[in-house]
């Protein structure tokens, strides 16, 4: 979740549901929440094994790399919240420590769901100097 609107990561830490001080907004204005969902909380509580929180420059960068693949990939039209897992993964992955800690190597297999696409097309094109609805029509 963004570093700036970390709610279930202060729960996880507190070990009960928390409501945080509001910060500067976030990016990824879709996450952004000062306490977490009740209901969510349940469930993550029980099953979640590792919490991290992502910076805005982290989502920023994915949103970027998604809309310019490498090698003939198509183009992936992410939000800001939509690739903050990707983000995660990316910084995880890139850390030797978080790596060996979620157990990452050559032979993982990694699910990563992109939430969302450009739910604000001018702050996409803001962020990613390129207009979201011309990716979309090359994907086509």
């Amino acid at each position: 979740e963004p570093r700036r609107s970390a709610c279930v990561y202060a729960s996880v830490e507190a070990g009960r549901p928390v409501t945080i001080a509001p910060q500067l907004s976030t990016v990824m204005a879709m996450l952004e929440c000062a306490e977490p969902s009740l209901i969510a909380w349940r469930v993550l509580a029980r099953v979640g094994d590792v919490f991290m929180t992502v910076d805005e420059d982290d989502a920023v960068a994915v949103m970027n790399r998604l809309a310019r693949p490498l090698d003939n990939d198509p183009a992936i039209v992410s939000g800001e919240s939509g690739g903050a897992g990707l983000a995660g993964l990316i910084r995880a992955a890139g850390d030797k420590g978080m790596r060996a800690a979620l157990g990452l190597d050559a032979t993982s297999r990694v699910l990563v769901i992109n939430s969302e696409g450009a739910t604000d097309a001018g702050r996409y094109t803001e962020l990613v100097g390129a207009v979201p609805r011309e990716l979309e029509l090359q994907i086509a």
